[in-house]
């Protein structure tokens, strides 16, 4: 069916008036997030010409999150938000850092990274951070005796909110796969202490079959003494 000049100005009219409706509706998204919301943006990177994700920090009444979500750029060089995103409770930070060295490695073992020749070049350029001196030490009296270990491999949920959301979660420092067994070291000040004795306590509520051992600060002077580490 052909078109005439009035249908050409009645679908462009048309056109306008859905972009503009569209636009609006973008604006009211994110005023409900500003008002809702401490929006923070942290991060942002280009994926096409028109598109780019945007990482921001949205800090809630109890928690905050991490909102990852594809932006609209618009033509005075801002950009809005779409539906098209994820909001990750912020207690799962460390499952996203795993999830990223992952990727490094699947990416790695492909043949498709720029910056390793494969998963033995990648593993040997790149150096695992402990959080506390304790942790190297404990990695070096495991490797002296040959005992496999994982640094952080899983991060447990402990604690919901009302929604379902993630509130709460725990990381034990090592696993044992040979032993079965999650090592949590605690060389802390006595209020961290109580702290994290909660935590294990959640853990082993919630999850029976998980298998953890505590080592406190005087239990582990006790392990470098034996060992002839620390002094």
């Amino acid at each position: 069916m052909q078109r005439n000049a009035a249908d050409g100005v009645f679908y462009e009219a048309a056109k306008n008036q859905i972009e503009a409706v569209t636009e609006v509706w973008y604006i009211h998204l994110i005023a409900i997030l500003m008002e809702n919301n401490k929006l923070n943006p942290i991060s942002r990177f280009d994926i096409s010409t028109g598109e780019e994700v945007v990482v921001s920090i949205l800090e809630g009444k109890d928690q905050q999150f991490i909102d990852v979500r594809l932006h609209l750029k618009t033509k005075d060089g801002g950009s809005l938000p779409t539906e098209n995103g994820i909001k990750i409770p912020a207690s799962m930070l460390s499952e996203l850092k795993r999830m990223v060295n992952l990727l490094e490695e699947a990416f790695a073992l492909r043949g498709l990274s720029d910056e390793f020749e494969d998963l033995e070049h990648l593993r040997k350029e790149k150096d695992i951070i402990f959080a506390h001196p304790s942790e190297v030490e404990f990695a070096n009296i495991l490797n002296f005796y040959q005992v496999k270990w994982q640094y952080e491999p899983k991060t447990f949920p402990i604690k919901w909110d009302e929604a379902g959301n993630v509130a709460e979660s725990f990381t034990p420092d090592f696993f044992l796969p040979e032993l079965d067994m999650f090592i949590e070291l605690t060389t802390m000040k006595q209020s961290l202490v109580t702290k994290k004795n909660k935590k294990v306590r959640l853990l082993r509520e919630i999850y029976p079959d998980i298998t953890i051992k505590l080592f406190y600060g005087k239990d582990y002077k006790q392990l470098l003494n034996k060992y002839g580490i620390g002094g």
